[in-house]
Parts: C-alpha cells; sequence; structure tokens
C-alpha cells in the first residue's frame, strides 16, 4: 500500500505554525508586504518576528543614521553600523533571518516618501503599515486618510511602557478558530441520524455485554431523549433541573454487572449532557454578520465573504432548507464506540454537512448571477470553510485614528467607565502617553521631551497641561465636572508622566522584545484572516506586568 507524500521542505521548515493556521494562513502571510516605518528596537523585533514565519515582502523606511544609543537596544545593529544609515543596516540583518522574505530598504522619512513618490504603498501591495514612535500625529492621520485599505498598526515602546493602536476599515474572519467545531443537533436530528440512533438501539435491552458497552455515547443521548418524551408530553429537558432528571435516566440504562461496574459510553453520556443537550441558538457575532448592511445590500463589488453570508442567510430563512438553522458543521467528537459505528456516524455528520454545502452554494450562484458576476468566482472550498465555521464567523471594524485622537462621545465613555470603575485600569498611562504625543506634536520635533527641554520640572508640567486639555475634553462630552476623575486618578496620570519624561525617548529592550511579539501576533491575525485581533488599543506596562485593550 502506497504511502502518502513526504513532507516538502517548506511544510517541514513551517510545521509548528502550519498547526496553527493551516496552509490557507501561510499562503496568505507569504502574500503580505509589511512597511516598517522607523527601524527602532522595537520595529526590528516585529519584522523579526513576522519575516521567521515567512511574510512575502518587508520595506523598512526610515532616515536616521545608526548612533551609539542604537547599540545598546536594537539587537540588529552592531558597532560598524554607527554612522550608517539605519533602514540599510537593520534590513541587511533581517534579511538573514529567512531567505525566502524579501527584504528593502528607502533611506528617507515617510512623509518626504508619501510626498515625493505617493503610490509606492499601493505600487508595491504594502498591507501593513507598522509605524513606530515618534511620529506627528498629522503625518499618522494622513498616512490613513491616503491609504484608507491598508492596515495600520502604530506603536509606542517608552522605556518600560508600550502601546499598540490597530486601525483598518474592516476585518472579515471565517477562521475564528473556537476551542469546538461540534454542533451535534440532538434536538433537531434529521431523518438519517434519527433512523440511525433507532437502528442501534433497537435490542439495546438484550444486548451483549460488548454490544452494550459500545454504543455510541450520542447514540444513546438519541435514545433517551425520545424515552424522556414519552413521559414528559414531548417536551425536552431544557432546565437545569430536567437535565439532571435526564442524567438520572441514563444512569438507570447503565449496567453496573460489568468490569469495573460502570460502562464507559454511558459515562461519556451523562458527562455531555449539560454541553450537548442545547437548541440551536446562532451565536450573535453571526447575527451581526447576517443582519449587516454589506450582507444584505451587496454589489458587483463585495468581496466573498459578504456573498456567501447573504447566501447563508438564505439557506437559514428558507424552510426547504436550514429552516432557522445555519449549516452543520459536520464535527463529531471522539468517543468509545466501534470503529464501524464511529464512521457511519461520523459519515452521517459529513453528509448532512455536504448537502447543507450544496444548498448554500446553490444559493450563492443565484446570487452571483443576480450580480451578473461568473459562477466560478467564488470557489467550492471558500464556501464549504464559511459554512463549517458559520457559527463562529466574525467582522470588526476599527475606529479610525483620527475618531480616538480627535475624542468623541464613544472614546469618552470608554476612557470614563474604565478609570471610575477599575482600580488597576492603566487608562493613566495611555494617558500619559497621549500627553507625550501631543508634546511632540506642539514642538514640531520628533524629539524626546527629555532632549527637548532638559529641565525636567519643566518637562513634567507641560506634559500634564496637555493631559488636562484632554481631560477637559472627556468631561465636556460627558457633562461631568472639569475634576470628575478625581485627585486620586489625577495623581497616577501625573505619576505616570514623570515617568515618560525620565524615560527620555529610550527603549528598553525586554520591553521592546515583549511588544514585539505582541504587536507580531496581531500583525499576523490580520495578514492571514484568521483568530481574532485587538479592537484596537493596547497598553503594556511593564513595571507593574500588565496589560490592558480599550476600544476607544
Amino acid at each position: 500500500m502506497a504511502g502518502s507524500a513526504p513532507p516538502s521542505s517548506k511544510e517541514k521548515k513551517y510545521d509548528r505554525q502550519l498547526r496553527l493556521w493551516g496552509a490557507n494562513g501561510q499562503q496568505a502571510l507569504e502574500a503580505s508586504h509589511i512597511c516598517l516605518v522607523n527601524a527602532t528596537a522595537t520595529g526590528c523585533e516585529v519584522l523579526k518576528n513576522l519575516i521567521l514565519p515567512g511574510i512575502g515582502k518587508f520595506t523598512i523606511v526610515d532616515d536616521a543614521v545608526v548612533t551609539a544609543a542604537d547599540l545598546g537596544v536594537n539587537f540588529f545593529l552592531e558597532e560598524s553600523c554607527v554612522g550608517r544609515p539605519r533602514a540599510e543596516s537593520t534590513c541587511q540583518y533581517l534579511a538573514e533571518l529567512n531567505p525566502d522574505v524579501q527584504g528593502a530598504y528607502i533611506n528617507d522619512s515617510i512623509s518626504s516618501l508619501i510626498t515625493t513618490n505617493p503610490t509606492f504603498i499601493t505600487d508595491n501591495g504594502v498591507n501593513v503599515l507598522l509605524l513606530c514612535s515618534p511620529l506627528p500625529t498629522a503625518i499618522i492621520h494622513n498616512l490613513q486618510h491616503s491609504y484608507p485599505e491598508v492596515a495600520i498598526f502604530n506603536v509606542y515602546s517608552l522605556g518600560f511602557l508600550a502601546s499598540l493602536r490597530i486601525s483598518l476599515p474592516e476585518l472579515c474572519i471565517v477562521e475564528t478558530h473556537p476551542d469546538s467545531l461540534v454542533d451535534l443537533r440532538l434536538y433537531n436530528p434529521w431523518p438519517e441520524l434519527e433512523a440511525y440512533a433507532e437502528d442501534c438501539t433497537r435490542d439495546i435491552e438484550t444486548m451483549n455485554e460488548h454490544q452494550h458497552g459500545h454504543i455510541p455515547y450520542l447514540v444513546l443521548l438519541l435514545y433517551y431523549l425520545d424515552q424522556w418524551k414519552k413521559t414528559h408530553n414531548g417536551e425536552l429537558p431544557t432546565s437545569y433541573k430536567d437535565k439532571n432528571e435526564f442524567k438520572k435516566l441514563i444512569l438507570a440504562g447503565m449496567r453496573t454487572d460489568v468490569p469495573g461496574g460502570s460502562e464507559e459510553n454511558f459515562e461519556e453520556a451523562v458527562a455531555a449532557v449539560m454541553n450537548s443537550l442545547r437548541p440551536h441558538v446562532i451565536s450573535s457575532w453571526t447575527q451581526e454578520v447576517l443582519q449587516d448592511e454589506s450582507c444584505r445590500e451587496l454589489n458587483r463589488n463585495s468581496n466573498h465573504f459578504w456573498i456567501i453570508a447573504r447566501a447563508v442567510m438564505d439557506f437559514v430563512s428558507d424552510p426547504q432548507q436550514g429552516n432557522g438553522q445555519l449549516p452543520l458543521s459536520g464535527a463529531v467528537p471522539d468517543m468509545k464506540a466501534e470503529s464501524r459505528d464511529y464512521v457511519r456516524l461520523q459519515n452521517l455528520y459529513r453528509q448532512k454537512a455536504a448537502h447543507d454545502v450544496e444548498m448554500v452554494t446553490l444559493n450563492v450562484t443565484r446570487i452571483l448571477a443576480a450580480l451578473e458576476l461568473p459562477p466560478t468566482e467564488i470557489s467550492q472550498e471558500e464556501i464549504a470553510l464559511w459554512c463549517k465555521h458559520a457559527n463562529f464567523v466574525r467582522m470588526v471594524r476599527y475606529r479610525s485614528l483620527a475618531q480616538e485622537w480627535e475624542v468623541d462621545e464613544h472614546h469618552a465613555k470608554a476612557i470614563s467607565t474604565d478609570l471610575m470603575n477599575n482600580p488597576d485600569s492603566l487608562t493613566p498611562i495611555y494617558i500619559a502617553l497621549r500627553a507625550y504625543q501631543s508634546f511632540l506634536d506642539t514642538t514640531f520635533s520628533t524629539s524626546s521631551p527629555a532632549t527637548v527641554h532638559p529641565d525636567l520640572p519643566t518637562d513634567v508640567p507641560i506634559l500634564v497641561s496637555h493631559a488636562h486639555a484632554y481631560l477637559q475634553r472627556v468631561a465636556t462630552l460627558l457633562s461631568s465636572p472639569p475634576d470628575f476623575l478625581g485627585e486620586e486618578a489625577e495623581q497616577k496620570i501625573e505619576q505616570w508622566i514623570q515617568e515618560i519624561v525620565r524615560y527620555g525617548g529610550a527603549e528598553i529592550h525586554n520591553i521592546a522584545s515583549m511588544a514585539g511579539g505582541i504587536v507580531a501576533q496581531e500583525v499576523i491575525k490580520v495578514c492571514t484572516r484568521q483568530y481574532v485581533p485587538v479592537n484596537n488599543t493596547t497598553v503594556l506596562d511593564g513595571v507593574g506586568s500588565k496589560i490592558q485593550c480599550w476600544e476607544l
């Protein structure tokens, strides 16, 4: 018998990560082009964690030259690099990490680059802009305005602190990787499953010990559900009390005059009662997708995600198709059973899942025809993947960087609620970092506060005034008094401002390395469109070893 083909060199090289995001994810990663703006220690750590798993390309844009200070924090520089362009030097060493990845550099500032070559980002297929502070706010907002379809990761690393802000218009995710895709539909069995369960349990009372102890627990649940309905006016066990009674019914049918005093398959059935016996419910995430305007109002430019979503919505609403239920995933958990019985059970679920995919495919074909698109526009594999994950799909829409910076009511409520209700909140760090950014903007320089104003007592009040201006804006939007935070919260903000000024704009490598891992993980989620990335702001406190996320 011929064995399976040996793994390719690429499969061997990327074996562990392929187990996480599969061939589809790897292909998407290899199609990505990451543009790093400012080759700081943190920026290089992020790129390192993206080059190793095999992104397609990276480009470093930086007009700085390497200084002696860079050598102490950036592992991708050496003494001979001092005085040379930082973009060129870091690109050389980063490119050595993975020969499969193409690396390039531009010894220029991002503002100059997009002024002289405004189509650079689009012409080169850049899909992620990785911005490492310090950068003027106006440039950051201009980049988002000029390239709205490009994902932006704005990263700060300052002393023991780091922050990340993600922004892109919309992210549609099919493979969110839930703990389990199992959906047994025991409250809504289809005819073939019912017939199989009836066949397996026809002679349950007279079966020999081996046969009785190898009835799949899923079949046992269906059998005892039928018995329960006969004594409960056709009603199913739905309450906690009912399910505990149902467990007793199963245990009453278990044989105890066997080796060990119990039957494993019956114990599996009892253990599965609470999780497996439930009506089919469409998750709030999927409902949000199916009710979205992008799903209901399709056009020729709608992406595949939304076209399939509309086909699934039609499947659910059609009494002859889903009749209120999503397509079946087809996944079956492990259980004690004879191999032939388990395979037969698997096939029943797979066949029902395949039938549901066929129905959704017919809907997709009809929709494509109405949009005057070819029937081959969307592959069967893409439809099947959507159907398999139908109850776990996600749609994430990010608020723009400008919305965050200008501060609106949504932002103000998020900040106020967290500060007032969370004693361990990292919001004071966010406010302090925001004050630091405002300080840089008002100086029209990317130098750190300690460099622009070496006198520490002078720097702190300036940043505090920026923090107070921000808090005043929040208070106005919420119709709250200016001192709504209280003295303790304001003291925390000032303490963090003192820390930030004390750092003098410096990075610390261990924090840069930690931030590099966090940011790279989120970039991979966006590039592969798998797992669910942060929405939208993250702050890391290296002093207290804490991390917090907000939607601002």
